[in-house]
């Protein structure tokens, strides 16, 4: 898979090169478009093999809260690949996912309701509405 999935590269009338991430855009600009599309892997956090380095936090976890932290790592957050983006679980207290969205989707104007009506729902499916009954976007 692509590492810069939604992102549209194009030739400006100067010559230079413009990458933008069309669900949140952000852009970025290059004299090459290797350029443009380096420093669009630096705003979203990535590292040159398209990987984000940002932390895993399931480590700081124990029992369900474990288990949510994991599956928003692994099948979360292979799904917000789509939009270059990720998943993290902050914090899960009194039932409530406290969730942090990076990559491309932090600062996407849908970003809240992805995480509302998408990511919420997969919690609920897979751990039950009794386990995870709300989730609390972390900015």
């Amino acid at each position: 898979m692509n590492d810069l999935n939604s992102v549209v590269v194009a030739q400006k009338p100067d010559e230079s090169w413009e990458a933008k991430h069309i669900p949140s855009g952000k852009v970025t600009f290059g004299l090459t478009r290797d350029e443009a599309l380096d420093e669009m892997r630096n705003l979203l956090g990535m590292d040159e093999g398209g990987n984000f380095d940002e932390p895993l936090t399931s480590d700081r976890f124990e029992n369900v809260a474990k288990d949510i932290a994991l599956f928003l790592e692994g099948e979360i957050s292979d799904m917000l690949k789509a939009h270059s983006g990720f998943a993290r679980l902050e914090a899960f207290e009194q039932g409530i996912a406290h969730v942090r969205l990076g990559g491309g989707c932090e600062g996407c104007p849908s970003s809240t309701f992805t995480l509302v009506q998408g990511v919420k729902e997969q919690l609920q499916e897979r751990f039950g509405e009794d386990s995870v009954t709300d989730v609390a976007p972390v900015f």
